[in-house]
């Protein structure tokens, strides 16, 4: 029945589940990380988008058994709204992306390392200006039919307006990340086993708010998750999986006179990933978190999570891509708790020629504290590709964000609407 009506099962896997799930945060920590990472790298599939033409990608510079893969993005273009408040303020900006990535790869043992910087400058409001930068690192080794991954990652960034859960301060809130994650997978056919644990540290600047000072240290906190991902395979390519994970949050500058929100949590989940179709991938995870938090002033959160997407791929000029989620997460707020995040995402890549890709994306995103509240938002935009040639690519993108809440905790933005347009010119070894 899968095969013979597959647009209706598709309908009935995102409609179905986007009344009860979707993901969405400002600090999800996967989307802060760059792609090539072993460890770091687990990804939704192929797309259009992805999909190698080996005559029209980057070589690389090779020094024994190390690939150098050097890369820089320069781009220009008009943000409608650089500022939080609710006078708009435009501007043209200028940037600069250069990444330089490692990799090297034998038999049994996979290494990878990322150094980046991202430079943003605001030509009408300089203080909006910011420089973010990552470094990451991870390996991917087999132990017989087993297999280890280990990764670890610092992160330096500044918080995006058009994101859920960002205050009104008079420039982007800067933060840093510190993160390790280990696992190891048992292979035993037709099952896998795979216990994995993960520290992140995250860290915040201090910021202003109508000119007034804000100290933001009440939200640098660490967590502590450890988890056990059981697959049975029906077939290859198509799994049962089971998830079980316990996390821990402890906030480490919590003012005097505040409640610390620290708390202990335990998530599970169930569901199937398929990728045994070449024309349809989906994935769905279905489950339920018991969070728990050491001040009694806090009550205890029963929450249901989960995750879902889907890829259809009718040719292989067009991919057609949806995701959807929910979860729970720190807020921004001082004196929250916490906040149940959702969202759901809409993608479409078309390869309009080999050397010309066009894409197009809508998605809404909602967060709702546990003391009352909310933010809420949508999110399109269209882009077009032009690959040059091998070394060479330039990039027309525009993406439009609209947000808007309530507010019975002081400091959520009213509101926010932005527009940016965007020329960029990648470059690659």
């Amino acid at each position: 029945m899968w095969r013979r009506y597959p647009l209706f099962w598709m309908f009935l896997a995102l409609v179905g589940s986007i009344c009860v799930i979707g993901r969405a945060t400002a600090e999800i920590l996967t989307a802060l990380l760059p792609d090539g990472v072993p460890g770091y790298d687990d990804g939704p599939g192929v797309t259009v988008e992805t999909r190698l033409h080996p005559e029209q990608m980057p070589l690389g510079l090779r020094e024994g058994p190390v690939v150098i893969a050097p890369k820089l993005a320069e781009s220009i273009g008009y943000d409608s709204n650089e500022l939080s408040g609710p006078t708009k303020g435009g501007s043209w900006e200028v940037g600069t992306d250069a990444t330089l990535g490692l990799s090297s790869e034998t038999a049994r043992t996979t290494l990878g390392a990322i150094f980046s910087l991202e430079d943003r400058r605001v030509l009408a409001y300089p203080d909006q200006s910011r420089t973010d930068g990552t470094v990451s690192a991870g390996g991917r080794f087999s132990a017989g039919q087993d297999e280890i991954t280990a990764a670890v990652a610092h992160i330096e960034r500044h918080e995006d307006r058009g994101a859920l859960d960002t205050l009104p301060s008079d420039r982007p809130v800067a933060f840093h990340v510190d993160d390790v994650r280990l696992a190891y997978t048992f292979n035993r056919a037709p099952w896998s086993l795979t216990p994995e644990v993960e520290a992140t540290e995250w860290r915040y600047d201090p910021t202003t708010i109508g000119g007034l000072p804000v100290d933001q240290s009440y939200r640098d906190r660490v967590v502590v998750q450890a988890g056990v991902t059981l697959r049975y395979a029906l077939v290859p390519l198509r799994d049962l999986v089971f998830v079980v994970r316990g996390l821990g949050q402890d906030y480490t500058h919590t003012p005097a006179g505040q409640i610390n929100p620290g708390s202990r949590g335990y998530q599970v989940l169930a569901g199937i990933s398929d990728s045994a179709d070449p024309v349809w991938h989906w994935r769905m995870l279905v489950g339920g978190e018991i969070r728990r938090f050491n001040a009694a002033a806090y009550r205890a959160h029963n929450t249901a999570i989960a995750e879902a997407g889907v890829s259809w791929s009718p040719s292989g000029m067009t991919t057609v891509s949806g995701t959807i989620s929910r979860e729970t997460d720190a807020a921004a707020q001082e004196g929250v708790s916490g906040a149940t995040y959702t969202t759901a995402r809409l993608a479409i890549d078309h390869e309009l020629r080999r050397d010309v890709l066009l894409n197009g994306w809508v998605g809404w995103q909602r967060q709702d504290d546990f003391q009352g509240g909310y933010q809420a938002g949508t999110r399109f935009g269209v882009g077009v590709t032009w690959v040059v040639n091998r070394m060479t690519r330039l990039v027309l993108t525009f993406d439009q964000v609209d947000m808007h809440g309530s507010a019975p905790v002081a400091g959520i933005a009213p509101g926010y609407s932005r527009g940016l347009g965007l020329m960029t010119v990648k470059l690659g070894l």
